[in-house]
């Protein structure tokens, strides 16, 4: 958020309205703004905010205001090189000596696209009730990244203001913005096809209401189209080739509409890749279907993806699976990049015994040892809702630490009850074993068929970090069928 400061003159006059020596005036200040639009580019000469400043309890006349015009300001206000922003209008509007003036705007104009607000999304004001309308609007990699911004609302009492004192309206982002990368440290080379952003909701309207003490947004029409981030023009194409140790940047940050937790169920990032060994030969196509409502990605206080916040996704090729990682960032901030030995148990000293993550099935309160095929397979299924699965991992090193097991996406989550969902290892007391079980919740019935993931954590020099690669390499998932 940045802030946009009106600045005052000393009060000397007696009249209602006093003279234009005491013309209320906007400056430019600070700015965190959207990625193409930094501090600086914000007072890029011909930007313009819509100002408006509604005039109440005040005892005398003022000749521009009536019934089509009930706002003391109802204007445009330019940067054009000076730390004044002019009105496009060229009117003076004077400090009066009583009433109060309530103020609040929103950017109108970016000069960089040459494009307005109304030009970018229809957007259009009611002046009777104060609401700011934005009809359906689809964000997508073709929408022109206009970082539409709202202010707060302030009010100013004209007879107890300080003289000289500025007026502080903070401007608020209407959407989000996130960017994908890519990055090969799976030991092959990945021939990439296709990168699909699917299930976010991307298409919806808009309202902000400046009638209380602070503006209210209300969103409507939440719809999701299919986002294609990258498509490969053909397989010879040399930039589809992602070599070992190399990172693919899919799209620069992209404006987009916020997402709560309960609107992110369902977004996923769809890859279609091949792999090309170190013989030139190449793999048959695969797709992997990267789920975005994971608890693990967003590691802040957010509900989501937030207004005004950026979101950094990394999606990393490791030997048999792709995992995400995620960085919520300031608005404005300077680029630096991933550490990706964070995110890497083995890459900081874990390392796995034979066996890793695997599965086997019981009934009631006991499981048996697992089968052969138990402990191979890639996905269990629930043959009936009183089984008792159990997940067993070995570590050998670090000599003790603790771990931690997620289950997503939460839509399929609390259908199955996970016991513990951490818990210490020690090598030296139970030779690094570490053992959870998954059963069916009895209190809720599917109605349609629900898969379960996993993703495996280790706590390890004072950190927390990605464990999934080497504990659950074949990426298990477990399978409850509706009732």
């Amino acid at each position: 958020m940045f802030a946009v400061l009106i600045a005052v003159s000393c009060h000397s006059g007696k009249h209602d309205v006093v003279d234009s020596a005491e013309k209320i005036v906007f400056l430019a200040g600070d700015a965190s703004t959207k990625a193409i639009m930094d501090d600086s580019a914000l007072k890029t000469n011909g930007n313009k905010i819509r100002v408006y400043d509604v005039l109440t309890d005040f005892t005398g006349s003022v000749s521009w205001m009536d019934e089509n015009n009930p706002y003391y300001i109802n204007d445009e206000i330019v940067y054009n090189g000076n730390p004044i922003w002019d009105f496009v209008s060229g009117r003076v509007y004077p400090w009066t000596t009583n009433g109060n003036h309530l103020f609040f705007s929103w950017f109108s104009y970016d000069s960089t696209l040459d494009e307005t607000a109304s030009d970018f999304c229809g957007v259009t004001f009611d002046t009777a009730t104060k609401t700011l309308s934005i009809p359906v609007l689809e964000m997508n990699t073709s929408t022109d990244q206009f970082d539409f911004m709202y202010s707060d609302i302030q009010m100013i009492d004209a007879a107890v203001r300080a003289p000289g004192s500025p007026v502080n309206l903070s401007m608020n982002h209407l959407f989000t913005a996130f960017e994908i990368t890519l990055n090969n440290t799976s030991g092959n080379t990945i021939l990439l096809k296709s990168v699909t952003l699917t299930g976010l909701k991307n298409k919806r309207s808009a309202s902000i209401a400046f009638d209380g003490a602070s503006p209210t947004i209300s969103t409507a029409n939440l719809t999701s189209t299919d986002i294609p981030l990258f498509s490969a023009t053909n397989q010879e194409d040399g930039d589809t080739y992602i070599h070992e140790d190399r990172v693919k940047s899919l799209k620069s940050f992209m404006l987009m509409w916020p997402q709560t937790y309960a609107e992110l169920n369902g977004a996923q990032i769809v890859v279609v890749y091949h792999i090309v060994d170190s013989n030139d030969i190449v793999s048959d196509e695969l797709t992997a279907n990267i789920v975005m409502d994971q608890q693990v990605i967003f590691k802040t206080n957010s509900t989501g993806m937030d207004a005004g916040t950026k979101y950094s996704f990394m999606l990393q090729f490791k030997k048999s699976t792709i995992d995400i990682y995620s960085r919520v960032l300031p608005w404005e901030y300077e680029a630096y990049d991933w550490d990706y030995s964070n995110h890497s148990i083995s890459a900081r000293g874990g390392t796995f015994k034979d066996g890793v993550l695997a599965f086997y099935r019981g009934t009631g309160e006991s499981a048996s040892e697992p089968t052969t095929e138990e402990w191979s397979a890639k996905t269990m299924r629930f043959n009936t809702r009183n089984e008792v699965m159990t997940g067993r991992f070995y570590i050998e090193a670090p000599t003790s630490g603790r771990w931690q097991i997620s289950a997503y996406p939460l839509t399929a989550a609390q259908y199955f009850i996970i016991e513990p969902t951490s818990g210490e290892i020690d090598v030296n007391t139970d030779n690094g074993k570490a053992e959870f079980t998954v059963r069916v919740n009895p209190d809720l019935s599917p109605a349609s068929t629900q898969t379960l993931f996993f993703n495996v954590a280790m706590y390890y020099n004072g950190e927390w970090h990605d464990a999934n690669s080497e504990f659950n390499r074949k990426n298990i998932k477990l399978v409850l069928d509706a009732n």
